[in-house]
């Protein structure tokens, strides 16, 4: 996600020529947009293709599964991802997993439960049979054997992309394979990807447990609310059937974008592409717009206790990326601190934060998102003590004007970005990518060198009065609770709000969205209070306070 806030920020203020690189642009019989910059070079062609659509258009499956889809359509491809037959072992291990699962729930619902043996172990030999049939991570697939190297897929809240490098006289066979993949939406790996993903879950710190909770409150009703939510539970429960469903729907041509930049023309290319990808079907769906009431601009706090770490993160809702304002809150986010330098670094020289850095367009750009400041307290400081000194660099930013050498910096650094816009063919290809995805026209990632000319140093000044008040600052605050993970309460809640969606007939990954969501909600109250409402919610636990223990 990281990459893709960068990208943003480079599309945001892109190219100094002001018109962008000659590009040629075209579509395919079915609607699918391509475009093509030529660059004679050393035979090698960079390809980008992008599906406007992210993790805020799951179309009610949890977020999670656009970035499961993107791994299973974009990752390792074997012989036997363009065969049929693995068919017959993939729907024998989605039985399998969901017999487990509902198994494993009922047996839950009144304590913990474990899984049933029998049909367990039958879902680990169908596994086992998976991961045979699509070899191990050592074999060489098939896109490797046609040159291709680099590969990155990346998903956010706005788009999918995967990106590579290839040889131009490899592109035909490329074509035809990568064609193959998106016409049918097999996806047999994909329950080896979900194995893997909820295994990375489980290892990792959750960095960003706060974000999620923050976002949830700050977009309340918007499709950014649950954008970055990662519920191994949700994940746990998500199907085959599911992710190929979301597939027709994401990837309708009218959605997707290829751009090549490289050592080709685009008249020798385009015939390649029409044959190929030009036999894709469109969905019939209408692609969705983001919507939702507007949320209020009223300052929140809130508290989560769910990680080893103690941080801390103030943001504010900003307008998307098409918004005439959004260069001046870029330089604003350069002054305050992007990587290294910044005013908020200081914090880190003075002792007070282990680390410091501010962004914009999370979790997306193409609607309203956040500028977020996030920050660790060093040892021996508190989190109130940080977000004292954080609060008054955003006064200061209000009442000082920023000197010009500082802007200037600030202004530098942007436009070095846009060098690298303009020479990388992998940056190039991002850049025209999410212009289209986010701005809705590859052009407008191309802003004219005027404007930034014409940009004064008060502007930043004016940017942090007008969308960084302190009225409507939202401060998301981390501490460890280890009495909170432990609480078999909360375990108790949880198993009586899934107990109850399923008895209502609810999609078991809904769900697990619905207990995420309620659990968030539920442990912002007393204990006390969360007892009450779990013998409201189930009279087996009438009786709970007699049972507890003190």
């Amino acid at each position: 996600m990281r990459y893709f806030l960068w990208i943003v920020t480079i599309v945001i203020t892109a190219a100094l020529q002001g018109q962008g690189p000659e590009t040629t642009e075209r579509r395919l019989s079915n609607g699918m947009r391509v475009l093509v910059v030529e660059r004679p070079s050393n035979g090698m062609v960079h390809v980008a293709l992008f599906v406007r659509g992210g993790r805020s258009d799951s179309g009610g499956l949890p977020p999670a599964a656009v970035e499961l889809l993107a791994r299973s359509l974009f990752g390792r491809c074997m012989p036997a991802d363009l065969s049929t037959r693995a068919e017959a072992m993939v729907r024998e291990e989605e039985a399998l997993c969901e017999s487990v699962r509902r198994e494993t729930l009922q047996r839950s619902r009144f304590g913990p439960g474990a899984d049933p043996p029998e049909v367990t172990a039958l879902h680990a030999q169908a596994m086992a049979r998976l991961k045979t049939e699509f070899g191990d991570e050592t074999s060489l697939d098939l896109m490797e054997q046609l040159g291709v190297t680099g590969r990155t897929t990346r998903t956010n809240a706005d788009f999918i992309t995967t990106s590579f490098d290839l040889p131009a006289s490899q592109l035909e066979p490329w074509a035809r394979v990568e064609a193959m993949l998106l016409k049918d939406f097999n996806i047999f790996r994909f329950p080896l990807e979900r194995e893997r993903w909820l295994e990375d879950l489980r290892k990792s710190d959750q960095a960003d447990v706060g974000l999620s909770p923050l976002l949830g409150s700050a977009f309340v009703g918007q499709p950014y609310a649950s954008a970055m939510d990662e519920n191994p539970g949700a994940i746990a429960c998500l199907t085959r059937t599911d992710a190929k469903a979301l597939a027709t729907r994401l990837f309708s041509p009218d959605r997707l974008l290829m751009v090549l930049v490289g050592d080709i023309s685009a008249d020798s290319i385009l015939p390649i592409l029409e044959t190929n990808f030009g036999q894709l079907r469109s969905s019939s769906e209408p692609e969705s717009i983001m919507s939702g009431s507007i949320p209020s601009m009223s300052a929140l706090r809130l508290q989560v206790s769910r990680s080893r770490h103690s941080r801390i993160y103030l943001g504010w809702r900003i307008p998307p990326a098409s918004s005439p304002d959004t260069l001046g809150l870029a330089l604003t986010a350069r002054v305050l601190g992007q990587g290294s330098s910044g005013r908020l670094q200081t914090l880190v020289d003075r002792g007070i934060a282990r680390n410091v850095k501010a962004e914009l367009g999370i979790p997306g750009s193409r609607a309203l998102n956040l500028l977020i400041i996030t920050a660790e307290p060093e040892e021996g400081h508190s989190l109130a003590e940080l977000e004292i000194a954080l609060r008054g660099e955003i006064l200061r930013l209000m009442e000082e004007l920023v000197p010009g050498d500082e802007f200037q910096k600030a202004l530098n650094q942007l436009e070095l970005q846009d060098l690298s816009a303009e020479e990388d063919p992998a940056t190039l290809a991002a850049t025209l990518g999410v212009g289209w995805a986010v701005l809705g026209d590859w052009r407008q990632a191309f802003l004219p060198t005027k404007r930034r000319q014409q940009v004064r140093p008060d502007e930043i000044q004016r940017m942090a009065r007008l969308y960084l008040p302190m009225d409507r600052l939202i401060v998301g605050v981390v501490e460890p609770d280890q009495s909170l993970n432990e609480d078999p309460l909360d375990r108790k809640l949880a198993q009586a709000l899934r107990a109850l969606a399923l008895r209502k007939g609810v999609e078991p990954a809904k769900a697990e969205i619905l207990v995420q969501e309620g659990m968030r909600q539920l442990q912002m109250l007393p204990r006390d209070q969360r007892a009450t409402t779990l013998r409201l919610l189930d009279p087996a636990f009438k009786d709970l306070k007699s049972k507890e223990a003190p």
